[in-house]
C-alpha cells in the first residue's frame, strides 16, 4: 500500500509532530517529539545520571537504530521531511557532498563526553530540538529577537534548495549517531558471526579518541569559565542551577506552551547571551505559578527542569517577596486580607504591630515559595516579587 511508504509514513509524521508542537494545550503530549530524540536522552543521562518514563521512547528508537540503519529518520524524523523535500527541487546534485567531513558524528561523540563531564556541548543541534524550538515562536507575543532566533529550521530547510542533502547526511548528530550505532552491530556480527561486513576502522577509532577528548576539556573548562556570570533569574519550579541549566535546556518552548497561566516565557535580554531564549517566569505578565501544576517538569525533554510532584511543589522555591508596609491598607487601617487569603502555602500571616493596634502582613520565608498569587491579589501592588540568591537544584521530586 502506497501509505506504507516511508515518505508516506514521514508526511503524516511530520504533522503529528507539528500538531504536538503548537503552542496548545496538550499536558504532557507538548512537544512530545523531543522524546523520541536518543541523541538528547543521551545527553541528559549522561550529565544528569536520571531517567523518567518518558525517556523510554528515546530508547526505543535507539534499539530501532541499531538493527534498521537511520530508522527515524527514514520514517518518523519531520526535520529529515522537509530538508529532503526542498532537496528534491534543488537543480543541484549532491555529489559535493563525498568532498564534506562527516561532522554529524563528531558533534554526537563530543557532546557526550562533554555532558560526561559537565555540559553537553551540541545539545541545541538535535534535529527535534530545532524543530520544536520554531513552534515555540508562537507561544508568545512575537518580537523580532524571538523571531531571530528561532530562524533555524526555515533556514535550515532553505538550505538545502543549494547545498541537497547536507544537514541529514553530514551534519545532523542523531544521524551521526544512528550511522555508528548501525555501523558497531556490523562489526559485532563480523567479530562473532565472522560474517563480512564494514567494521569500525583506523579512521573511526582516531575520530572518536579526537572528538572524545575535545568533549572532555570543554566539559571540564567550560563550566569553570561560565561561573562568572552570577545574574540569577526567575525560573521555572525545579530549575536546574545555571550555568548547567542554560546548557542543558535546548530552546524547545515545550514548558512555554503548557503553562496555564503563561507566565513563562522567553530571556531575551542581551546581559547573558548564554542563557538566550531559555524560559524563565515573568510575574509582570498578570499570572502566577499555580499550586496545582506541574507540566513544565512533565514536557521538559532534557532534564533541565526536573520531573516534580504537587506535593514537592511546596519546596521548590522560585522567588521571594518583599511588601512595602507603607503602601498596604492595613496601615490605614482599612480591613484587607486577601494576599493571606490567597497564599496556598500559608506564607503570609495578619499580626498586630508592637507599637499600635494597627495589622500588617508578615511572610514566613521557610514556606514561602514566590509563587506571585499574593502580588498578583494585592489591590494596592504592594507586594514586590524578589529574585533568590541562587536556583535550587532537584532532583527526583
Amino acid at each position: 500500500m502506497n501509505i506504507l511508504k516511508s515518505k508516506n509514513i514521514r508526511f503524516y509524521s511530520t504533522l503529528f509532530a507539528i500538531f504536538f508542537a503548537l503552542p496548545i494545550q496538550l499536558a504532557w503530549l507538548t512537544g512530545i517529539f523531543n522524546w523520541l530524540s536518543p541523541f538528547i536522552l543521551l545527553n541528559s543521562v549522561l550529565l544528569l545520571k536520571s531517567l523518567v518514563i518518558l525517556n523510554g521512547l528515546g530508547f526505543i528508537i535507539f534499539i530501532s537504530g541499531i538493527f534498521h540503519k537511520r530508522w527515524f529518520c527514514k520514517y518518523l524524523c519531520p526535520v529529515g521531511f522537509g530538508c529532503d523535500s526542498v532537496s528534491n527541487l534543488s537543480p543541484r546534485k549532491n555529489k559535493y557532498l563525498r568532498k564534506v567531513p562527516a561532522l554529524g558524528r563528531w558533534f554526537y561523540v563530543t557532546s557526550f563526553f562533554a555532558a560526561l563531564f559537565g555540559i553537553p556541548l551540541f545539545i541545541f543541534l538535535d534535529p527535534m530540538a530545532i524543530f520544536n524550538g520554531f513552534f515555540s515562536v508562537f507561544s508568545e507575543p512575537l518580537k523580532w529577537v524571538t523571531i531571530f532566533s528561532f530562524m533555524g529550521l526555515p533556514v535550515l530547510i532553505a538550505v538545502h534548495y543549494f547545498f541537497p542533502g547536507i544537514w541529514c547526511t553530514k551534519l545532523c548528530p542523531l544521524g551521526g549517531l544512528f550511522d555508528d550505532i548501525y555501523l558497531l552491530r556490523k562489526t559485532a556480527e563480523k567479530l562473532f558471526n565472522k560474517k563480512q561486513g564494514t567494521a569500525y576502522s583506523a579512521t573511526t577509532s582516531r575520530r572518536i579518541f579526537i572528538a572524545g577528548g575535545t568533549g572532555i576539556i570543554a566539559g571540564l573548562l567550560i563550566p569553570k569559565f561560565l561561573q562568572s556570570k552570577k545574574e540569577v533569574k526567575f525560573r521555572p519550579p525545579a530549575s536546574l542551577s545555571d550555568p548547567m541549566f542554560s546548557t542543558l535546556c535546548i530552546r524547545c518552548g515545550s514548558c512555554i506552551k503548557v503553562c496555564p497561566t503563561g507566565i513563562i516565557q522567553h530571556y531575551s535580554s542581551s546581559e547573558n547571551v548564554l542563557a538566550w531564549m531559555t524560559p524563565e517566569i515573568t510575574f509582570d505578565k498578570g499570572g502566577y505559578c499555580k499550586e496545582d501544576c506541574n507540566l513544565c517538569g512533565t514536557v521538559c525533554p532534557t532534564g533541565s527542569i526536573s520531573p516534580f510532584s504537587i506535593p514537592a511543589k511546596k519546596k521548590l522555591f522560585i522567588a521571594s517577596i518583599k511588601i512595602d508596609l507603607d503602601k498596604c491598607l492595613l496601615s490605614r487601617q482599612t480591613e484587607c486580607d486577601r494576599c493571606k487569603a490567597m497564599c496556598s502555602y500559608n506564607a503570609i500571616d495578619i499580626v498586630a504591630t508592637q507599637k499600635s493596634l494597627k495589622m500588617k502582613p508578615v511572610v514566613n520565608p521557610e514556606t514561602c515559595v514566590g509563587c506571585g498569587a499574593c502580588a498578583l491579589i494585592c489591590p494596592e501592588e504592594t507586594i514586590k516579587m524578589i529574585r533568590l540568591e541562587t536556583n535550587i537544584q532537584v532532583k527526583n521530586l
